[in-house]
């Protein structure tokens, strides 16, 4: 009996959904308008794609999501969170001090600073104490924080002073988020997104448990490295699921069009997201990772964002278009489907009007159209090319918007299915696991073989394909200023479903 894997991305536009066979065929597909509530739409494309199967067809349903992102732009749904500090001193930066407005006043309830904390080589700050620890929880819920982030001082090294907040946080009953789970070293930035993680938790329980009722098959959430994670761990780590809708677009991109380097441009309704395939996989950013203006320092997906998409508004006169998109309202608002706004779309079905069945040729001057769309193109490539580094890979072009370029140029390769990408690389999203070690310098070659040997085998145990699954990333992070030459590891293993572990 054929089964079969659904793979849902829901964006801020639309909601893609996609249908795929055991040999990885796409069988149905389904694009259709985002919902308020997304379980509305879940629920829709899910009726459609099924098409009178039952559910015992289904393996597994794979869900991407910008739940988590849209939360914060939009300053909305986000739990109050208290900040504590345990750093036996007062940093003179107070938490999100540089954060949006909107951002800090939807999100922080107050700040408390206790002992604890430890210095580069290992010594204490001081020592934590536990009854100045539960107070300052107290405190916190007094002044009405539903979610705590708890942030010490050189934590991702010395996590123990951290991990004693748990059983205090679960007595009093509230969320707690701990930033050594986070990020690497830097204070602030690891604070932040500590703070956003403990925010997140109020719209992703929410959300991803009404999709998790929808569902009766084993339902997973892909994250931003292209993997999956279980509904629990995704309510637990919601910050992880930030920047997941780019990356299974990219990652559908690479399977569809079976490349393993390519840059991927991805065109939305609203902005296009340009990224870098390397062996298969997203490459990562290694610098700083930016959310809604928040500084971040956990992986994240190196995406270019540009403020263009098939619903950007277009003004003749001044010849530009966007930054401002219709979004969602494209077929009520855009000429070409008897709206009065002029869009990028309209421009495309002014110059091939067979482009989209449904849609009117508005009249616009050709030669104006042209000069706008080519003006377009030209600062697509030129953000490609950035991405692509100086010998270029094949570039892809994908997303709902890729169909009105595919006229214009040779430049780029437009798989079948590009429409739904997304969606696909979330169906095909693969199980994976990291491991994290300071460890010596000295000893790299034995200490990163034994952290390897065991990254791999903790992916097979959570249901990776033995024979699939390999290596996808290491990366080693010498701190200089620390005594003893040590350094971080970071190995990432990830390998294709064998079987789905529930539990």
């Amino acid at each position: 009996m054929t089964q079969y894997t659904i793979g849902i991305d829901i964006g801020g536009t639309h909601t893609d959904a996609v249908l795929i066979d055991n040999r990885q065929q796409i069988v149905k597909k389904i694009k259709t308008i985002t919902t308020d509530p997304i379980d509305i739409g879940f629920q829709d494309v899910i009726n459609k794609l099924m098409d009178g199967r039952q559910w015992q067809d289904i393996s597994t349903v794979f869900v991407g999501t910008t739940h988590a992102t849209n939360a914060i732009l939009e300053a909305r749904d986000l739990y109050k969170v208290g900040v504590l500090r345990m750093t036996g001193y007062t940093p003179r930066i107070k938490p999100c001090s540089l954060w949006p407005a909107k951002i800090k006043q939807a999100v922080l309830a107050g700040c408390v600073t206790i002992g604890g904390g430890f210095e580069c080589d290992g010594r204490q700050i001081s020592a934590f104490q536990e009854e100045e620890a539960k107070r300052a929880l107290e405190t916190l819920i007094d002044s009405g924080a539903e979610s705590i982030a708890a942030t010490s001082a050189f934590s991702p090294l010395f996590p123990e002073q951290e991990l004693k907040l748990v059983a205090l946080a679960e007595k009093l009953g509230i969320p707690l988020s701990l930033s050594s789970e986070m990020g690497t070293l830097g204070f602030i930035e690891r604070e932040n997104a500590a703070i956003l993680n403990a925010a997140l938790k109020k719209p992703l329980a929410k959300g991803f448990s009404a999709l998790q009722n929808l569902c009766k098959a084993p339902l997973f959430l892909t994250q931003n490295s292209g993997t999956i994670l279980d509904v629990a761990s995704a309510i637990q780590y919601p910050i992880l699921t930030l920047s997941a809708g780019p990356t299974n677009s990219f990652y559908g991109a690479a399977k569809l069009s079976n490349y393993e380097h390519a840059v991927v441009i991805d065109i939305g309704g609203t902005s296009t997201d340009i990224g870098l395939i390397k062996n298969g996989f997203p490459r990562r950013s290694l610098g700083r990772s930016y959310i809604g203006g928040i500084a971040l320092n956990f992986s994240m997906p190196d995406v270019l964002a540009i403020a263009l998409g098939g619903g950007s508004y277009v003004d003749f006169n001044a010849k530009t278009i966007g930054p401002h998109s219709c979004a969602r309202k494209l077929k009520q608002q855009a000429l070409c489907f008897g709206g009065d706004s002029m869009t990028l779309t309209d421009l495309a079905v002014c110059l091939y009007p067979d482009l989209i069945p449904e849609a009117t040729p508005p009249k616009l001057c050709n030669r104006q159209a042209a000069e706008l769309m080519y003006k377009a193109l030209s600062t697509i490539r030129e953000g490609a090319l950035y991405m692509a580094g100086k010998e270029p890979p094949p570039i892809l072009l994908v997303g709902g918007g890729a169909s009105l370029f595919k006229h214009i140029s040779n430049d780029f390769v437009i798989p079948e299915h590009a429409d739904v990408a997304n969606a696909y690389g979330s169906a095909l999203a693969e199980i994976a696991h990291t491991e994290e070690k300071i460890a010596s310098l000295s000893e790299q070659d034995k200490m990163l073989a034994d952290l390897e040997a065991v990254c791999l085998q903790k992916t097979i145990a959570k249901g990776a394909d033995p024979k699939k699954t390999r290596l996808i990333d290491v990366q080693i992070l010498p701190y200089h200023y620390i005594p003893g030459q040590l350094g971080r590891m970071i190995v990432t293993a990830a390998g294709p479903p064998e079987k789905i572990a529930t539990h």
